[in-house]
């Protein structure tokens, strides 16, 4: 995995198609960290990329849904055909990400929720190399 933020733009959409709005690059490092151990040159690459995206926002810090304390950081897009804010939650002292995200946020469309709603969450609590079986 790069440790170059233009290298790890490229490398999320190798093979693909290149995303059509920022929250998308969101989306991948919310993807990424749930399959793969980032180092910290790493984890920072991935942080200075969601820094660089446009419309990013500090929303605060907040509690996760497992009671840790992290710094929100947002995006607020219909991207996906609903308007929808995409949230982060990073861990101030290891750059972890201990959480992610989608709330809609003005109208649900079809869908029969209350607004907002949450529709999407995940919370990475255990991120640790494991012994080989055998």
């Amino acid at each position: 995995m790069p440790t170059n933020v233009a290298a790890l733009g490229e490398w999320f959409i190798a093979g693909g198609s290149p995303p059509e709005a920022p929250v998308q690059h969101l989306e991948y490092v919310a993807e990424l960290v749930g399959v793969r151990l980032l180092n910290p040159a790493q984890r920072a690459t991935t942080l200075r990329l969601l820094a660089d995206l446009p419309g990013v926002t500090v929303t605060g810090t907040v509690t996760d849904r497992a009671s840790r304390a992290g710094e929100a950081f947002s995006i607020t897009s219909s991207a996906h055909g609903l308007p929808a804010q995409y949230t982060v939650i990073i861990d101030t002292e290891s750059g972890a990400l201990l959480g992610y995200e989608e709330v809609l946020t003005t109208t649900a469309g079809m869908l029969n929720v209350t607004i907002p709603a949450v529709i999407t969450y995940r919370s990475y609590l255990v991120a640790e190399y494991a012994p080989l079986p055998g």
